[in-house]
């Protein structure tokens, strides 16, 4: 029982943590404590092992979801219930492979925390790419008859404006802009910028007639958006293309 306590209160610590849900302690410990009572009592008293699958899985852990997390709409929920059921077979499945493998086989409460590290790494890392995915969305630039597809990054550190114009400044990979300028046509100019750890120097700018953004479900257009060229490779090994200004967050 000790046990089934301690894997289902880091399976809703881990869900908590991975959505940001900043839900009390209070609530995670008590609904660890209510599944872990809760699913002793069916293995004392279920025989039918399909019906005992079907409590823990769906009854037990929604039970818990709920307690732990609160009343919220249904995606919520969802989110919840399918986060903590993830946790939960991330830790069953590391602890059983070390077991089984023999890495940890002779100390159980060693296999149990050595479980708790690997998923723990794993959840951390599954909340960056959760949180790197949330600022990268789809964009078009236009300027004449030219468009352009990509993919922009959102960077609350991009404070960079033009300070004869005042316009917020959104930096374009080198490679897609030697696509995307006409050197014959577009007008370009310089201006001065200071990144973190370099010296001052000159950025190409050019202006585009629109940007379309998509967030989610909703499309925003912005018109006559200045547009930097980045150095060449700075850009180019990046899962982006587009860093936004953070005025467009």
């Amino acid at each position: 029982m000790i046990q089934n306590f301690l894997m289902d209160f880091l399976a809703v610590a881990g869900a908590n943590l991975f959505l940001k849900r900043c839900r009390k302690m209070r609530w995670l410990l008590l609904g660890a404590a209510v599944s872990a009572v809760l699913g002793l009592c069916c293995i004392l008293l279920c025989r039918n092992y399909l019906l005992y699958c079907l409590l823990t899985h769906f009854l037990i852990n929604t039970l818990m979801t709920v307690i732990c997390f609160g009343r919220c709409d249904r995606r919520q929920f969802f989110e919840n219930w399918v986060a903590v059921y993830l946790v939960v077979l991330l830790l069953g499945g590391a602890f059983e492979w070390l077991q089984e493998s023999g890495i940890l086989s002779k100390s159980r409460g060693v296999a149990i925390a050595a479980a708790v590290t690997v998923t723990c790494g794993l959840l951390r890392y599954l909340g960056r790419r959760r949180a790197f995915g949330s600022h990268v969305r789809r964009a078009w630039l236009g300027k004449d008859a030219r468009r352009m597809a990509l993919s922009a990054y959102w960077d609350s550190g991009n404070q960079l404006r033009d300070p004869y114009t005042g316009q917020p400044i959104c930096i374009l990979s080198y490679s897609l802009a030697e696509k995307f300028v006409d050197q014959t046509k577009d007008r370009i100019r310089f201006v001065p910028y200071r990144a973190l750890g370099a010296e001052d120097g000159l950025l190409a700018v050019m202006d585009v007639d629109e940007m379309i953004l998509q967030d989610g479900r909703q499309m925003r257009r912005y018109e006559h958006m200045a547009v930097g060229i980045a150095q060449k490779g700075l850009l180019e090994d990046k899962e982006y293309d587009l860093i936004l200004h953070a005025s467009l967050g």
